[in-house]
């Protein structure tokens, strides 16, 4: 008896299984279950966080170009302070690139591995550019106080004129002994001549030094890189807008779907 109830029970299952309604559930089902799976993924989250870590060193190098325009200028002046600054620019570049690997690896999309090392290689130059002036012009301006207390004690306009040479200098400017006459040069102490000279030279070779690294390469490839993550979060945005309307819909379906086999079911009994 046993036996005759299980095998009726399997001719019937076997019924159901074959009937069209059941695959469409079937399929409905296995939609949603995507749809849930896709909804979850964390892509949206992962572009925003490094959305604002780029947006972080956008800031961050600003504020550092600024502590060195105190240094250049030796006003306010802070090394280690900003040594201390260049070094989160360099932690921030190198975090960010081995982030990029690692999600990568993950099949995420990310900016092309040649755009994230240039922007590594330009971060990691810019910082040692700045720390290489930071040392030099900071002895450098411990050198222009020597050479100012000589200039005090000239007289008239040639102690005017060498304080402007020096206020110059101090600005960042090429200056030379170019604006004073061969008079006036000649009325300079040797000691004053050869200090100035030699600190308008270590001028320049500064000078140099810094257009090295104020320059707009890091921050051109970072702004791409900002750029690629904001229209992959739009993408994203515009997926995930749709992926509710469908899951509505499938659901009315696997609900009418569902009620219209029972019917069935009851209506062939």
């Amino acid at each position: 008896m046993l036996d005759i109830k299980n095998k009726q029970l399997a001719d019937t299952f076997n019924t159901r299984v074959r009937t069209p309604w059941v695959w469409l559930v079937l399929a409905i089902t296995v939609g949603l279950t995507a749809l849930f799976y896709f909804s979850q993924k964390p892509q949206l989250v992962i572009y925003s966080r490094h959305l604002k870590s780029l947006t972080d060193y956008q800031l961050q190098e600003a504020f550092t170009m600024r502590g060195m325009e105190r240094v250049r200028i030796g006003f306010g002046a802070d090394s280690v302070f900003v040594q201390a600054q260049t070094m989160n620019l360099r932690e921030m570049a190198v975090s960010f690139s081995r982030e990029m690997d690692n999600i990568r690896g993950l099949g995420v999309k990310v900016p092309s591995y040649e755009s994230v090392s240039r922007f590594e290689k330009e971060v990691l130059s810019k910082v040692a550019g700045m720390r290489r002036y930071t040392t030099g012009r900071m002895a450098w301006n411990h050198q222009l106080e020597g050479v100012r207390s000589q200039v005090m004690e000239l007289e008239g306009s040639l102690h005017q004129k060498m304080v402007m040479s020096l206020d110059s200098m101090r600005a960042g400017y090429l200056v030379g002994l170019g604006s004073l006459s061969e008079d006036e040069i000649a009325r300079l102490p040797q000691n004053l001549k050869t200090d100035f000279i030699k600190l308008s030279r270590e001028n320049e070779e500064l000078a140099l030094a810094w257009s090295r690294f104020d320059n707009s390469m890091a921050a051109m490839y970072c702004e791409d890189m900002i750029q690629f993550f904001q229209s992959q979060n739009m993408d994203e945005l515009s997926l995930k807008s749709r992926i509710p309307m469908a899951f509505y819909f499938l659901s009315l379906v696997l609900l009418l779907s569902t009620f219209f086999f029972i019917f069935r079911s009851k209506n062939i009994d």
